[in-house]
């Protein structure tokens, strides 16, 4: 009897073990997927700010702080001198001088700062770009290429409506298209002089183009501009065709500046609307959306302020405001890649911001003889970005109109 309650005592204890065992094993298998959860939350938690600090993963899943941006084709027309600016093409800024730089491409200077091709009839064809960073140690930290297009120039006449903001309004662009094309786009629009006829508004943003905002920065006044109908409520290019009695054979639409912030989606929604309502109503119309430009330097940013003293943009740095620029280009890019008829100016990489603002001579401090040349305006270039913005626009235009409906 003794040995009978003798062996029941140990196989209650050996099923006790058992299922001690088996509870510790369920605790310890759920404290490993609470641990394994936890950590794949820690990881996408740093991943987000690592992108949010510029810092991405390449193909080879390193992280690496240096994105690039080139447009899957530059397109350069014959007579047409196009450069391509290094701290343009990277999330680095102006920071890309710590680095080392190289161009690779059959044709056109590697210089130290950028990429200079110009377009001959001897030249005409498609060349391999390819932009490369190394650091101090020869290694090589990102690379992107292109395909880079010498087009013959346009001949034939073709009509051309610009939908766009301050950066539009200077006729110094529209002089210069005129030079590359003899005279033969036709410019349309409500707004302009001359024959530099067009829909650009001073302090426009692709958010005021999709709402009811009116317009009294110049002559002639508008209580709600002309895209804007009220039945619908939106932007509406049917609308604005049939008001106007407009039907360009193009449209350039270079919007961006104002609504710039260095998260991109709501400006860049906006601009990929009105691009969407033009071809939902004309399918066939080729649009060339513009990249809009770099900043001057900070001199041209933190100097730059309205007729009574106050500054514009104060509180801003040209890293900051590089980044905007950047990021938007990448939107944009991506958001509308699959778009047909729509072409984009690569103006923001290939405008020279550190050179084409106008300047004013200022003394190094209130008691030195000594003068320094500081841009006088963060935004707008002189006459020779304009022209460079011209070159960029008509080169595309050489590139692909073949390709229009």
């Amino acid at each position: 009897m003794k040995r009978i309650e003798r062996e029941k005592v140990i196989r209650n204890a050996y099923r006790s073990t058992i299922l001690l065992l088996t509870v510790c094993c369920i605790f310890l298998g759920f404290v490993l997927v609470i641990h394994e959860t936890a950590r794949e939350y820690e990881v996408k938690v740093l991943e987000r700010e690592l992108e949010a600090k510029g810092v991405v993963q390449n193909k080879e899943g390193l992280y690496t702080g240096v994105q690039l941006f080139l447009p899957e084709k530059i397109y350069v027309a014959s007579g047409v001198t196009l450069e391509l600016y290094n701290s343009q093409i990277s999330s680095l800024g102006m920071r890309i001088d710590d680095y080392h730089v190289k161009w690779t491409c059959a044709v056109g200077k590697n210089m130290q700062r950028k990429f200079s091709v110009t377009g001959t009839e001897e030249l005409i064809g498609s060349y391999p770009l390819i932009f490369t960073i190394f650091d101090d140690n020869g290694t090589q930290v990102a690379k992107t290429s292109t395909e880079l297009k010498i087009v013959p120039s346009v001949e034939e006449s073709f009509s051309l409506l610009t939908l766009g903001d301050s950066l539009s309004c200077e006729t110094a662009t529209y002089e210069r298209l005129n030079e590359l094309t003899d005279g033969h786009i036709i410019y349309m629009g409500t707004r302009g002089a001359g024959g530099s006829l067009m829909e650009a508004r001073r302090g426009f943003s692709a958010a005021d183009y999709l709402s009811s905002t009116g317009y009294t920065q110049d002559e002639p006044v508008e209580e709600v501009h002309p895209f804007y109908n009220e039945e619908t409520g939106s932007f509406d290019w049917g609308y604005y065709k049939e008001t106007t009695g407009f039907d360009p054979d193009a449209v350039e639409i270079f919007l961006g500046t104002n609504g710039l912030d260095t998260d991109p989606v709501e400006n860049g929604r906006n601009i990929v609307k009105i691009v969407k309502n033009i071809h939902e109503q004309d399918p066939g119309v080729p649009v060339y959306l513009v990249h809009t430009l770099y900043p001057a330097n900070q001199d041209g940013i933190g100097s730059w302020s309205n007729k009574d003293g106050y500054a514009l943009y104060g509180d801003r740095y040209k890293y900051e405001e590089d980044r905007k620029v950047f990021n938007l280009m990448i939107y944009l890019e991506e958001n509308l890649k699959d778009e047909e008829q729509l072409y984009f100016v690569p103006a923001g990489i290939c405008h020279d911001s550190a050179n084409n603002f106008d300047t004013e001579s200022e003394p190094v401090n209130p008691h030195s003889d000594r003068t320094v040349e500081v841009p006088n305006n963060a935004v707008h270039p002189g006459t020779a970005g304009y022209r460079q913005i011209a070159d960029c626009l008509y080169s595309v235009i050489c590139g692909t109109k073949s390709e229009w409906e």
